[in-house]
């Protein structure tokens, strides 16, 4: 499994088509256990063979194997929660790769409408809702910023110059998602 990378450079697994568009059947895995929490079991193992699989290509192909990585899972919408199967990933991908575990890195201060229910899309909208639960550590060489569907890649770019702001340097950050919104008419 090899990443696709969006325009504004969201690494991602899977086109992700929503419900009432096109009801594939990857889509409907992804919808399930990241926005449902249904078939944990049956449905994130291949999930997660999938983004370990493209995880280390991604880390072979860019001679990081030997770097110091930590992983920071994207927030909800909501103040303080996180989707407890992508803070599931993120503690699986810290194990297997000995990544430093910094799930819980970036917060949501203040909860953030949803875009589907109105909510802005913007970088803005989403970084003056987030901050950091602890001081960035200056001896990781690379961030992965984790996150389930991405659409704009605002939420990530926002999780991004946060980290930026408080001491990172932008070519040590990778945001990736496990899927990405698409349309038939894209």
């Amino acid at each position: 499994m090899t990443f696709k990378t969006t325009n504004d450079e969201v690494l991602y697994l899977y086109p992700y088509y929503p419900y009432d568009e096109k009801s594939d059947e990857m889509s409907k895995e992804v919808y399930h256990v990241f926005k449902r929490n249904w078939g944990l079991n049956t449905y994130l193992p291949d999930i997660y063979a999938d983004l370990s699989e493209a995880v280390n290509e991604f880390l072979t192909d860019n001679e990081m194997e030997d770097l110091k990585v930590a992983v920071a899972v994207m927030p909800s919408h909501s103040k303080g929660m996180y989707g407890e199967s992508l803070l599931k990933v993120a503690h699986d991908l810290a194990k297997h790769f000995k990544f430093l575990d910094s799930s819980n890195l970036i917060e949501r201060t203040v909860d953030k409408m949803k875009s589907t229910e109105g909510g802005l899309r913007d970088v803005g909208a989403h970084l003056c809702t987030l901050g950091l639960s602890s001081e960035i550590d200056h001896s990781v060489d690379t961030y992965i910023i984790l996150d389930d569907i991405t659409t704009t890649g605002s939420s990530l770019e926002a999780a991004k110059r946060l980290l930026i702001a408080n001491g990172v340097d932008a070519e040590d950050i990778i945001k990736i998602a496990i899927a990405k919104t698409t349309h038939d008419d894209d």
